[in-house]
């Protein structure tokens, strides 16, 4: 095993990987953000309907503020995908299929909005490809001391899983994810970990039921994972992300297939 393992005051505060990932979500303050934030959120829910024209007068009037502000705001929104200017027309907005699906705002408006269980799955059917890879990459790869933090998230998941602190718990979930697809070395992996790392956290706020619920079963998945890579066991390590992606799909299907027969 790589260097010794450690409980949670190994790593620290397990919310710092979770601070910066929703701070580089955020837009900002002040009006510019106040007309994003809102625009953004109402397109990825279909408040705003897909077609329709975003008109500068009425986007003016509706926030009180200048064209300015709103040209700043749509080009920041057209950024991601959700408009796009039709000369003699306006801003149109633009159907998913345009939209920046990685784009971390958009995943936070997804993540709070009516699509964050669909977003979570098609997130988890897309980890089932890619964790298992960047697992057994990071079991020759990661360094120990990285290592040894990826066993003494689980240590904090368990704790807060004891202690019924869904928050933490996710916390240490979102940090260990994180660890993990940084640890393939695969540059291109780890710039997923924002968009998991968003997706993740969501679940401890969704008011659904059991969408803040834990399984034991879940910490057994991620010890057997954090310590095969820790051994530089590839095979199973490979093996063990697997489970932890298929027991969470598996779990969000009941979530949904439950909510959808109480409707």
């Amino acid at each position: 095993m790589h260097g010794r393992q450690g409980g949670e005051d190994m790593h620290g505060d397990a919310s710092r990987p979770l601070a910066r990932s929703l701070s580089r979500a955020r837009i900002g303050s002040g009006l510019y953000a106040q007309v994003v934030e809102t625009l953004g959120q109402e397109i990825v829910d279909g408040t705003i309907a897909t077609g329709s024209i975003l008109g500068s007068d009425e986007v003016c009037a509706r926030f009180g503020v200048s064209r300015s502000v709103v040209r700043e705001a749509v080009r920041t929104l057209g950024s991601m995908g959700l408009v796009a200017p039709r000369p003699q027309v306006g801003t149109r907005v633009q159907p998913p299929t345009e939209w920046d699906l990685l784009n971390p705002h958009i995943v936070r408006w997804r993540s709070a909005g009516v699509g964050g269980v669909e977003q979570l799955r098609e997130l988890l059917e897309l980890r089932l490809g890619l964790e298992p890879v960047a697992a057994r990459l990071a079991a020759t790869r990661m360094p120990p001391a990285e290592a040894d933090r990826l066993v003494a998230c689980v240590a904090g998941m368990e704790s807060a899983l004891a202690a019924g602190d869904a928050p933490r718990y996710f916390a240490f979930d979102v940090e260990f994810h994180a660890l993990l697809l940084d640890g393939s070395g695969n540059g291109v992996m780890a710039r997923l970990a924002e968009a998991v790392g968003i997706t993740i956290a969501a679940r401890s706020r969704d008011p659904r039921p059991g969408m803040d619920g834990i399984r034991p079963s879940s910490v057994v998945d991620h010890r057997a994972l954090a310590e095969a890579i820790a051994a530089g066991d590839a095979d199973a390590a490979e093996a063990s992300a697997r489970v932890v992606v298929r027991d969470t799909l598996a779990e969000i299907d009941d979530i949904a297939g439950a909510s959808d027969s109480a409707a």
